[in-house]
């Protein structure tokens, strides 16, 4: 493209954060501990080793086939749309897109799904009716504007607009059945006319994706980013003071997804219980597992009970007399936050120990 070109596209095509309402702030899920995280994807390096198998079976995408390029300018999520559009949230189309640092999107690559790791930018791109009346949704418009600027930073095209390839959503279903419930097929949730693009500098990767309907685009940035686990014992002192405080100590602790077995970290942290039922010989508790909404509730119910028996029956296997303990499931009964974020969910998704 020739110079002056790329000027004026860049002109109107700054790379800034996203467009925020005066009134509003963009929405942050910070990973803190009361979100649980037990990543069981491999975590990679985007600028070397790129985006590889999360899983068997799995598309994966080669970043290092990508050419480097000189380094984006601006902050996250980086782009600012053409005159006339905006950014909105995706699940109620008023105010700015959602921030996430600890995120995942499938992607397409030649009609092939493949799973990006990350900090995201999740937003649906519709026309700002307030300011242009008179304006229409152009696929054309938005397509040509997101083509030729990537382009002129040196990006790579690597779905434009082809369909998934058969077999790939039977394969998705099998390998991540929740893909769709958590939100990680946000910019390809149609499945057709899936735009991706990829720029790479010798720092960072940022994967660029979306669908277009016939009044908005479903949109997505995602810059891969190494999990960092912020997760941290809870020692038997401080349940202690919990209870002592409160009645109740709530704990996460991590099981296998979907089922009641506890993964070696959860069974550290019930290791701090039983240290606090062996120093406190009087104390005796009602183990009491939650869960958020997600689901059949009558199949939260259940878990949340074999998830305290879990940990009641780990507790007596220990030597803790059963007569000092007790194992209930509430399900989603007992929210502690509203139900309406991942970082809430999170929350939501405990063990209580309450004394009896």
């Amino acid at each position: 493209m020739k110079i002056t070109i790329l000027t004026a596209v860049l002109a109107t095509l700054l790379m800034v954060s996203c467009k925020k309402d005066e009134n509003k702030e963009t929405t942050v899920d910070t990973a803190t501990e009361t979100t649980s995280p037990s990543p069981t994807e491999q975590e990679t390096t985007p600028s070397t080793e790129g985006q590889t198998s999360t899983g068997a079976g799995q598309g994966t995408f080669d970043i290092n086939s990508v050419k480097v390029t000189e380094n984006i300018k601006g902050s996250f999520p980086y782009f600012k749309l053409p005159e006339g559009y905006l950014f909105t949230d995706p699940h109620t189309y008023h105010g700015p897109g959602i921030i996430k640092t600890v995120d995942m999107e499938y992607l397409y690559n030649h009609g092939t799904y493949f799973p990006v790791e990350g900090k995201s930018y999740k937003a649906e791109i519709r026309v700002d009716s307030d300011k242009f009346k008179d304006k229409a949704f152009s696929k054309l418009e938005l397509k040509r504007s997101f083509d030729e600027f990537i382009a002129g930073l040196g990006g790579e095209k690597i779905n434009n607009g082809e369909p998934i390839r058969a077999g790939e959503k039977d394969r998705l279903e099998k390998e991540n059945p929740n893909a769709y419930s958590d939100g990680y097929l946000h910019s390809c949730n149609n499945y057709d006319d899936v735009h991706t693009y990829v720029i790479r500098t010798k720092e960072r990767a940022v994967y660029i994706q979306y669908n277009l309907g016939s009044e908005q685009a479903s949109y997505t940035v995602i810059e891969p980013k190494a999990f960092e686990n912020t997760m941290s014992l809870q020692p038997a002192a401080e349940i202690k003071k919990q209870i002592n405080e409160s009645g109740k100590a709530v704990l996460y602790i991590n099981f296998d997804t979907d089922k009641a077995t506890l993964k070696p970290d959860g069974k550290k942290y019930v290791a701090e219980i039983k240290k606090l039922l062996q120093d406190d010989q009087k104390l005796r508790v009602s183990i009491e597992g939650h869960t958020d909404n997600t689901g059949i509730a009558a199949r939260n119910k259940e878990l949340s009970l074999q998830r305290a028996t879990t940990v009641m029956k780990e507790l007596t296997s220990g030597g803790i007399q059963s007569s000092r303990l007790a194992a209930k499931g509430f399900g989603s009964d007992n929210p502690l936050a509203a139900n309406d974020t991942e970082s809430n969910k999170a929350k939501n998704r405990r063990v209580e120990l309450v004394r009896i």
